[in-house]
């Protein structure tokens, strides 16, 4: 039921949302390939030709499809686990969907011009924005009540911790693009598959039972009540 511009799981409204947000993950993804462009009859004579032309373009476009697509599945997760939505919430995640459309463009950039520090530093600032206001949905949902459970400050503080690490990161990698190379600051991307994981244990590890569900579970499974006994139950005999 709407209330005060809040609209519940089970109102259009909110199936709207989410359906729309799907879509621009979708329209990103497929905007991806075309980054991978070099048709020239040079390019296709033979694989050598093909990695020289497409190589560096086609190794941008894996990195964003892993990229969107871990963005998408936390974004839906995010979203599909809240108990209502409101017009901030839709607000953050159409600045979200902002920076995933440009995604494509930054990809490219760094395709055909990955020699220059300037593309690598576009596409992490990128990167880093887009996830900042991804966590700032979790938080602003929790501070208001849209949340299934709230945070405690405990709790809050690990999050905060989780969230930083992504940024740091790809921030951090703009000076090694400038300073070192820009194929130092793109390897030094691979830190998040080892540093979030480490902070979600730790967090785990101190918080135990009461480690929030987005460190402990990413997409915990909504309650659903068990389904009446209905094979204990027989239909009585008409009275004679």
């Amino acid at each position: 039921m709407e209330r005060r511009g809040r609209y519940a799981r089970d109102d259009l409204e909110f199936a709207r949302a989410v359906t729309f947000f799907d879509a621009i993950f979708a329209f990103a993804l497929t905007l991806l390939i075309t980054t991978v462009d070099d048709f020239s009859p040079a390019a296709w004579s033979s694989l050598a030709a093909l990695k020289e032309a497409n190589g560096s373009s086609l190794l941008a476009f894996a990195i964003s499809f892993v990229v969107v697509v871990s963005f998408w599945r936390a974004n839906h997760q995010q979203v599909t686990s809240l108990s209502a939505i409101d017009g901030r919430i839709i607000g953050l995640n159409c600045l979200v969907m902002f920076g995933i459309v440009l995604i494509p463009f930054t990809t490219e950039a760094i395709g055909k011009l990955g020699d220059m520090p300037l593309p690598v530093a576009v596409y992490a600032v990128d990167i880093a924005a887009t996830y900042l206001v991804q966590c700032a949905i979790v938080l602003v949902a929790d501070r208001k009540g849209l949340s299934r459970t709230r945070m405690t400050p405990l709790q809050l503080r690990w999050e905060l911790a989780t969230y930083a690490v992504l940024p740091v990161i790809f921030l951090g990698s703009i000076a090694l693009a400038y300073l070192v190379s820009p194929q130092a600051a793109e390897w030094s991307w691979i830190g998040i598959a080892v540093l979030i994981p480490l902070v979600q244990r730790l967090a785990k590890a101190r918080l135990g039972d009461k480690a929030p569900g987005r460190l402990a579970s990413p997409n915990p499974a909504p309650h659903r009540p068990a389904p009446p006994d209905t094979a204990a139950r027989r239909p009585e005999e008409p009275a004679g």
